[in-house]
């Protein structure tokens, strides 16, 4: 099926570039004869009301949906609808509203109809209560958390959702950290290669939270890029209607991710108060919230607050994070009773957050950490049923995220002499002024002394969009095609003043990078898509196919304009749905598709650098000041015109089926991500003069009356006499060179993960009002990295002469002793549910099971051998009767491919072959090669690990105390499982106690009052 599709629609599928050819005139074809003219055929009312089942009152608001076609209307105040022009045959109605189970109608409709909706309110006396995650009910495999799912997790931040997909475990975080940050994982895992945790899209009512404009100077790069998902711990909780997972492939209509997507929901329908507390031993919650009808034709206002203290440190309770919420809704729907409905909503969100440690006794007077987390988010959409020809509904939306993340540092510096701090960003030989003589000098003197220094970094990240869609519904036959057109506009931007100091004649060395004169991106998306449903007798075949482009606009960048293609297509056929018989709702379902991610900030703005040199520094004058000269060269910053953007390719099939009352649900899912962003350094020369402490010996100036200058441009130094009895002198000097590190973005080596997902729910045991939930997880990852990457040791390595180490070696996949890893894990969960719906009581039971764990490092090459066996953990050349690195408890080491002279920059020496010649032929080059042999720091690192399984069980409790009240209880890790698990690796034991295998015990409660 899927070789069909690409053979009908692309005529040249080149998913290793950026662009796919996309045959327009098969599309053409197809389209037309799924869209044209068709046998005219009746159209009928449908019209009603809908009803709370128990005391048969009207639900306003709430929502009458033929999905199919695209029709869709509001109940007014007497529950009262009308849907105008359905075609004739099978219909199924939705309807839906906050509080009440979603419920689905069937209706063979050959007349005009008056039915009842009857709605069930969503509360325990219910025979079923999900509290596990549902698989979704659209093609892109998905699964879907209600709230009363998340009461039941006690649900505290985003990423505690994690632990319902199949195979998910608890999240062993017990607060909101401090100065850590919340991210959440999909497809693939932080510490991967391919940005994992960065390549998530997570939506809030259609606000996009995205980390692509955030920087912080103080982390490594390497680090940056490659774990910067967005930070989610300043997204409230206690508003979140349903959250969304999508482990698919989502509508074309969404972009700006490779690993997955998180939808997230908040309350929208009229609802009583709702307070809720919630506590546990790190953090403490209290929320409020309410719908309030403010009449049939004013529309819905939901209001949440919330308050979250979250504590890090028990023994310190100014560890805390604080997380303040507001959130406000509005929604309207005009012409309810005409054929042409209206829906407006509006919403925002503000949060008042982040960490103070100011008033903690046991930091030093005056010294603390602060960091705002302050956010607001803004959502207005409209959906327009205009029932027309040739366009049945018209949706608009614009959303707004705003996000202010200032942080300060304050700590208490001091040095015994001055110091210098270096301001300038002009390259030449600069000298060390006062602050008081020169506050603009290039180079401060702090004098020596004790101080307060306040480092602030200050990020004000800001990310707008404007999304226009129309959807073309049309019933052909028995058929029903879904034509949806649409773009969307999207601005990311950082507003912030970066990294900058309180008081700068204290300031250390820093140069002032404002983020807010960088450019904003640009990104323009088209995208188009048609569903097809089609019966086939008894049967159902859906397809999805859709093209999604992108152009990404940045001005004033070198990047210019930049454009992908990502075509997506899912089908599923069903076979006998709702038979009642051994083998029933039997489906079937096939994916293939392309995703993209944007790149950050980081990667689009490399930070200005510079190196700075001392080249003299004679000591301390007759006014007990240090003279300090400096040579400052700019680093470059290095724009990589060959980039790509990171996209990912993913193969799915899934099964689902009814065995007996048993329903099985099982995914298997190739994904290959392409062009990920890495980051790199490249290497450049440079030469100054420097003046010795032995350049001064000759002189005839006494030192009591030596005044130094140093030529900006030439770096000579020289000494006058103050009291002008001698002549000047010019000092001798040493041409010296170093390296100047240029930082460089580029796209990585292609990463391959494999998911099998699976789900299995047991018939219910009705006697015994219980049920099991099987569900589990098998994840392949590898990531080899074979790009050539230059290296240099660490400042400590120099030549043996003293002078700057001046060899670069380039490695394939980095300078570590493995440039890749292999992971393999098996997961599965065992839940017991028992449902009591008589005296509204939900009880479960989940054991959290590891079976199979493995990794192993790798180190491999296309041109040959990459790292080698060492007898010893002292050696560093191969070994003579060992080869395989992988043979277990050998220590390993690993060589550049080439290496080059500074001398020389164009000629590459091959480095193992010089290397093993200088051994006997040359002993000083093989002492200072051998500087940049990477060593496996254990004789163990490249045993394959296995660890063996492990659990953890955790128990909750919810009960519905009339429908005023609700009490949820929950103990995690409750038998507090001190087990030791062996890692075949080392052939050591790890105790489970307080480990990061599974969670700490902890316990919590929380309780929910409506009136």
């Amino acid at each position: 099926m899927l070789q069909i599709f690409r053979s009908a629609f692309f005529t040249n599928s080149d998913l290793n570039g950026s662009v796919c050819r996309f045959n327009v005139k098969a599309f053409i074809i197809i389209a037309f004869i799924l869209t044209s003219a068709s046998p005219a055929f009746s159209q009928y009312t449908i019209s009603g009301k809908v009803l709370n089942r128990k005391d048969q009152k009207p639900v306003e608001f709430a929502t009458v949906s033929i999905p199919l076609s695209g029709i869709w209307t509001m109940a007014d105040a007497k529950g009262m609808f009308v849907l105008k022009n359905v075609p004739k045959g099978e219909v199924k109605l939705t309807v839906q509203y906050l509080g009440f189970v979603k419920r689905d109608y069937q209706y063979i409709l050959n007349k005009n109809i008056d039915v009842q909706l009857l709605m069930e309110e969503d509360n325990l006396t219910l025979s079923v209560v999900e509290i596990n995650a549902k698989k979704g009910t659209d093609l892109a495999t998905s699964y879907i958390m209600d709230r009363k799912a998340l009461d039941h997790l006690q649900m505290l931040q985003l990423t505690d959702v994690a632990s319902l997909l199949p195979g998910g475990k608890t999240n062993n975080s017990l607060h909101l950290a401090t100065t850590g940050q919340q991210r959440i994982s999909v497809n693939g895992t932080s510490g991967e290669n391919g940005n994992a945790t960065f390549g998530v899209g997570i939506e809030v009512d259609g606000v996009r939270i995205t980390n692509n404009s955030f920087k912080d100077p103080k982390l490594s790069p390497n680090i940056r890029i490659g774990s910067e998902g967005p930070d989610l711990k300043n997204i409230s909780t206690t508003n979140i209607e349903s959250i969304e997972v999508i482990t698919g492939l989502p509508s074309v209509e969404y972009g700006d991710m490779t690993n997955g997507m998180v939808k997230v929901n908040t309350r929208k329908g009229v609802s009583p108060y709702l307070v809720e507390m919630s506590t546990r031993p790190n953090s403490k919650l209290i929320a409020m919230s309410k719908g309030l009808s403010l009449g049939e034709r004013v529309g819905v206002l939901n209001l949440n607050v919330e308050h979250t203290k979250s504590i890090a440190d028990l023994s310190s309770p100014y560890t805390s994070y604080d997380r303040n919420s507001l959130s406000l809704n509005y929604n309207n729907t005009f012409n309810k009773r005409n054929n042409r409905p209206l829906t407006i909503n509006f919403g925002v969100t503000g949060n008042i957050g982040g960490f103070d440690s100011e008033t903690d006794p046991d930091f030093a007077a005056d010294t603390y950490t602060k960091q705002k987390d302050n956010a607001i988010r803004a959502n207005f959409s409209a959906k327009w049923l205009l029932k027309l020809p040739w366009i049945t509904s018209l949706d608009a939306s614009a959303t707004l995220n705003y996000n202010n993340k200032l942080s300060e540092v304050r700590s208490l510096q001091s040095t015994t002499s001055s110091a210098a701090s270096i301001r300038t960003t002009e390259q030449g030989y600069h000298v060390g002024e006062l602050y008081d003589d020169n506050p603009n000098a290039a180079i401060i003197l702090i004098p020596k002394g004790f101080w307060y220094e306040s480092e602030f970094n200050d990020n004000k990240f800001i990310n707008y969009n404007g999304r226009l869609k129309a959807n073309w519904a049309k019933k052909i036959g028995q058929s029903h095609n879904n034509l949806m057109l649409g773009t969307d506009y999207n601005v990311s931007g950082n507003n912030g003043q970066g990294l900058f100091y309180g008081d700068l004649s204290t300031a250390p060395t820093w140069r002032a990078y404002p983020y807010k004169n960088e450019s904003f991106v640009n990104n323009y998306a088209f995208f188009a898509e048609d569903a097809l449903t089609v019966p086939v007798g008894e049967n159902t075949l859906q397809m999805v196919a859709g093209l999604r482009s992108e152009i990404t606009d940045i001005d004033g960048s070198e990047y210019g304009a930049i454009t992908n293609w990502s075509p997506r297509f899912n089908a599923k056929y069903s076979f006998w749905t709702g038979k009642d018989q051994l083998f029933s709702d039997f489906s079937i379902k096939a994916s293939w598709g392309k995703t993209v991610k944007l790149p950050g900030f980081d990667a689009l703005y490399i930070t200005p650098g510079y190196r700075d040199v001392l080249s003299f520094s004679p000591g301390t004058d007759v006014n007990g000041q240090t003279f300090y000269a400096y040579y400052t060269q700019q680093r470059n910053r290095v724009f990589n015109p060959d980039l790509k953007w990171q996209s990912n390719e993913q193969k799915e099939i899934a099964l689902n089926f009814n065995l007996k009352g048993t329903k099985v649900f099982i995914s298997v899912s190739d994904d290959y991500t392409r062009n990920p962003y890495q980051y790199n350094q490249d290497f450049s020369p440079y030469f100054f003069k420097y003046t010795s402490q032995a350049d001064l010996q000759g002189s005839l100036i006494p030192s009591d009356n030596r005044i130094y200058n140093v030529d900006k441009n030439t770096g000579i130094v020289t000494v006058s006499d103050r009291t002008g009895v001698l002549p000047s002198e010019q000092l001798n000097y040493t041409n010296m060179y170093g390296f100047n590190s240029n930082g460089k973005y580029k796209n990585g080596s292609p990463v391959s993960r494999k998911n099998i997902n699976w789900i299995i729910d047991f018939k219910r045991i009705e006697v015994l009002k219980t049920s099991l939930r099987v569900d589990g997880n098998y994840y392949y990852y590898k990531g080899l990295e074979k790009t050539i990457s230059a290296s240099m040791p660490n400042n400590t390595q120099n030549m043996a002469d003293g002078r700057p180490y001046k060899y670069i070696g380039y490695f394939i996949g980095g300078d570590q002793s493995a440039n890749g890893s292999i992971k393999k894990a098996l997961n599965m969960n065992f839940t017991i549910t028992t449902h009591i719906p008589a005296i509204r009581l939900i009880v479960s039971a989940r054991l959290e099971g590891s079976f199979y764990k493995f990794s192993k490092n790798i180190s491999e090459s296309d041109f040959g051998a990459r790292s080698y066996v060492i007898d010893n953990r002292e050696s560093y050349l191969p070994s003579s009767d060992q080869t395989d690195i992988y043979g277990g408890n050998r220590f390993v080491a690993s060589y550049p491919e080439y290496y080059v002279d500074y001398s020389d920059l164009n000629n590459k020496i091959p480095f193992l072959e010089k290397f093993i010649w200088a051994k006997d032929n040359d002993l000083a080059l093989y002492n200072e090669l051998a500087k940049m042999v990477e060593k496996s720091p254990t004789n163990y690192y490249f045993n394959e690990n296995k660890i063996s399984s492990y659990y953890s069980a955790n128990l909750a409790v919810t009960k519905e105390i009339g429908k005023y009240a609700s009490l949820s209880f929950f103990a995690n890790n409750f038998f507090n499982n001190m087990a030791k698990v062996r890692l075949s690796g080392s052939g050591t034991e790890s105790s489970l106690f307080e480990s990061s295998y599974i969670p700490r015990f902890n316990y919590g409660t929380s309780l929910r009052l409506k009136f």
